[in-house]
């Protein structure tokens, strides 16, 4: 996506009755998002506007920036300087790294950037206490469960119908597996948003941020990395502090099920390969695995 040279007029007025007069401003956003992101600069420094496409997203992340975020401690994440509902518009601090997805640093960094993540990942889970998640996470499990009939019909012809049952019954045990362990999410925990900058790990982007079952949180780099790189699944879960239960490596088999239709559905539509791929690796992935 390409930003204007410029902010739009109204967010311009707002940003610098905040920060002053804007000295320089840079399209940021990432090439896949509905959020505008743009770098501006001014007399006090360095700063990040961020618009959300809908108002769902401005509140999980403002939620997010006031309730959780600042658990995570200096230069791990960015800071909430202001927030306009009105615009659905945050300033956000500026954090040194680029995406850990971009940078491909060396094996042992790479563990070490993951083991950090965990560790972060873990502070932001448990802003939420369980007990006070518990209903929202129940949530997830429902809505997980009833849509996948949505994702199934949209996928086609990218899932058989021996493949399309498979993940009916893997996503099918979701309910059967009780309350699980619930907290904060993030929402979309993957390298995409771990910012690297040789030594320190920052975690960012919280637009999709909710309470929900922790394991959740998990499905993207279990879909997309550890099947390559079953090390950083160790470093992770390191850092974490614990590794997941018997009954959370059962869900999140569920939830990978059900990102999988997700991804076939989404990606052949929208032309988006990586998630085309990632959902038809992990359905590959779960047939071998039942047949074992």
């Amino acid at each position: 996506m390409t930003e204007p040279a410029s902010l739009p007029s109204s967010l311009a007025r707002w940003v610098e009755s905040v920060l002053g007069p804007v000295q320089a401003v840079r399209g940021t956003s990432h090439a896949r998002t509905e959020s505008h992101v743009w770098e501006v600069i001014s007399r006090t420094g360095r700063h990040f506007v961020k618009v959300s496409p809908e108002p769902v997203f401005y509140t999980c992340e403002t939620r997010a920036y006031r309730a959780a975020v600042p658990r995570l401690g200096y230069a791990n994440a960015p800071a909430l300087k202001d927030s306009s509902a009105e615009l659905l518009a945050l300033i956000l601090t500026p954090v040194e790294g680029e995406p850990l997805k971009s940078v491909t640093p060396p094996a042992a960094r790479r563990r070490a950037a993951h083991e950090q993540a965990g560790r972060l990942l873990r502070l932001f889970h448990n802003a939420l206490p369980n007990h006070q998640a518990q209903a929202e996470a129940a949530h997830t499990v429902d809505a997980t469960v009833t849509g996948l009939e949505k994702h199934i019909a949209a996928a086609g012809d990218h899932l058989s119908v021996s493949e399309a049952d498979m993940i009916r019954r893997i996503v099918g045990t979701l309910p059967a597996l009780g309350p699980l362990p619930a907290g904060f999410l993030h929402g979309d925990f993957w390298e995409r948003n771990l910012l690297w900058n040789g030594r320190r790990c920052a975690l960012t982007d919280y637009e999709r941020s909710t309470p929900g079952p922790l394991v959740a949180d998990f499905v993207h780099l279990a879909t997309a990395v550890w099947p390559d790189h079953p090390d950083l699944a160790t470093a992770l879960f390191a850092g974490y502090g614990r590794p997941l239960s018997a009954v959370e490596q059962q869900a999140l088999a569920a939830f990978a099920a059900a990102d999988a239709a997700r991804a076939l559905a989404y990606g052949p539509r929208c032309g988006d390969t990586d998630t085309t791929a990632r959902g038809r690796r992990t359905v590959e992935r779960l047939a071998m695995e039942g047949r074992r």
